[in-house]
């Protein structure tokens, strides 16, 4: 009961949370409101661990025709690794921005962007817990219309005429998306995915046309979705202060969300056996796999600039999910806990030092890292540090990651051709640590200066914001067998329903 109890804590405190900082004055309350909210609902959700691991999943339904569809929630493994890991995004993100924020908008703006982003958080938390494909719809359109909200608060016209795209793009995706749930309800008279997981073949044997067409538009409703980098690629290089923040939240937050859908609708939507059995899918998803693989290999080698290699990284590891997705083994499953980790971890990492560069030198180029080291030492310890998770060094999230990738391609057969991608990753990440290497230990003398001071007084949650990446980072490593072993209850929890 316990459980359960915290369970609904976690989906309605956001909303709570969003109310209050309307009703109560002043800016610096409100943000102070919004972040304890958000380290809140990090501790709950750290503290069901031991029941997750236990029991695999946790909810309640009240078992009321009318409230058990409002009110029917449940987190289970996979829900809560993204869920765990999002919350902690959330965090870091909003402390690095927290200042630049504040000094764009005014008392009444700053208060409207916490109460969105409290709004945005609650639509991300019920997207991980809910159990009904039609509150996911409605959830999915919240966490959409105030990602909308927030980017309207950026005085950057072009930025508007982007974001008003993307969701235009939204849009679109979400008509796809309710006519599969409906098209699911109608056939089938099953919305919740506990009833959806009670029969994994619930499309073998029936024509191959309808779920055939709805694998097509859910594929592309969520590409157009959760993966719109090429939107908010010529960006990149923008100053703006919420053009970043909105990058930032883009590529990594939706992204992740992505990765979630993915592997939710594989494994409990369509099941295996539709996919690979009947259908074949193995060797189409490897193959955009690859391509996709390769495609970021190349433009991390080309790049030199540091916000625009974290985009190339991100697409990179969207590959290999796919192609972990492809293999579909325990292996290759494990490899995607890795994955998440170090797409979550270690290129928010890079985009964020990439924007602190941008925030007082005008430039995110490798070769000014060297600009920091003069101005701040305690700055850069951190990014010398994240040079081994780059790298793959051994017990790093992306060598574990790495590993389980290639026992799962070793295989005779097409699956083989996935090292093809892993050979060209690792040519590109190692030679990123190099350039990282070189530029970080550089004794170089710069003549450029920054736009203000780096004192830890005024940029406190900047600092704060990287050592809080940096030991969440080194903890995977002290902690490698824990970590191992919950990615063993991941891929096992898939390949189970």
């Amino acid at each position: 009961m316990t459980a359960v109890s915290y369970l609904y804590l976690l989906v309605f405190l956001p909303l709570i949370v969003a109310v209050a900082c309307q009703i109560i004055p002043g800016r610096r309350f409100s943000f102070w409101l919004t972040i304890s909210c958000c380290f809140a609902l990090f501790a709950l959700v750290a503290s069901l661990l031991p029941q997750i691991l236990i029991y695999k999943n946790i909810g309640n339904d009240f078992n009321l025709s009318l409230l058990s569809i409002a009110l029917e929630f449940r987190i289970d493994v996979l829900g809560y690794f993204f869920l765990l890991l999002m919350l902690f995004l959330k965090i870091v993100i909003l402390l690095f921005y927290n200042s630049d924020i504040e000094k764009l908008l005014d008392e009444k703006n700053t208060r409207i962007f916490y109460s969105v982003f409290l709004i945005n958080l609650f639509g991300l938390v019920n997207i991980f817990t809910t159990n009904n494909l039609f509150n996911l719809f409605v959830f999915l359109e919240i966490y959409a219309f105030s990602f909308f909200a927030i980017s309207s608060l950026s005085r950057d016209q072009e930025l508007l005429k982007i974001s008003f795209r993307d969701f235009c793009l939204n849009a679109a995706s979400s008509l796809l998306i309710l006519f599969c749930f409906l098209a699911t309800y109608l056939v089938f008279k099953k919305s919740s995915f506990d009833q959806i997981m009670t029969d994994t073949n619930m499309f073998v044997g029936s024509s191959l046309l309808l779920p055939s067409v709805m694998l097509l538009f859910l594929t592309t409703a969520f590409l157009i979705k959760f993966f719109p980098f090429w939107l908010f690629f010529a960006k990149m290089k923008n100053t703006n202060l919420i053009t970043n923040f909105l990058i930032g939240e883009s590529m990594f937050i939706k992204g992740a969300v992505g990765f979630f859908l993915m592997l939710k609708f594989v494994y409990f939507f369509f099941g295996k056996t539709f996919l690979f059995d009947v259908l074949n899918l193995s060797c189409p998803i490897i193959i955009a796999a690859i391509t996709l693989i390769t495609f970021s290999a190349i433009g991390v080698y080309q790049q030199k600039h540091l916000q625009s290699i974290s985009a190339y990284l991100c697409l990179s590891n969207v590959g290999f999910v796919l192609a972990a997705i492809g293999l579909s083994s325990v292996e290759s499953l494990r490899s995607v806990f890795f994955y998440a980790l170090n797409f979550s971890l270690v290129n928010l990492f890079i985009f964020i030092f990439a924007t602190f560069m941008k925030r007082h030198f005008d430039t995110s180029s490798i070769a000014k890292i060297s600009l920091i080291k003069r101005d701040h030492l305690f700055l850069v310890f951190p990014l010398k540090v994240v040079i081994f998770f780059i790298a793959a060094f051994p017990l790093t999230p992306l060598f574990f990651a790495n590993w389980h990738m290639t026992y799962a391609s070793l295989n005779p057969g097409f699956e083989a051709s996935v090292l093809i991608g892993l050979v060209a990753a690792n040519f590109a990440y190692v030679d990123l640590a190099v350039r990282f290497i070189d530029a970080t230990f550089s004794e170089e003398v710069v003549d450029q200066k920054s736009k203000s001071s780096l004192g830890f007084k005024n940029y406190q949650f900047y600092f704060l914001s990287f050592w809080l990446l940096l030991f969440v980072i080194g903890s995977s490593v002290f902690l490698a067998v824990f970590v191992n072993n919950l990615s063993t209850h991941f891929a096992s929890y898939l390949l189970s329903v």
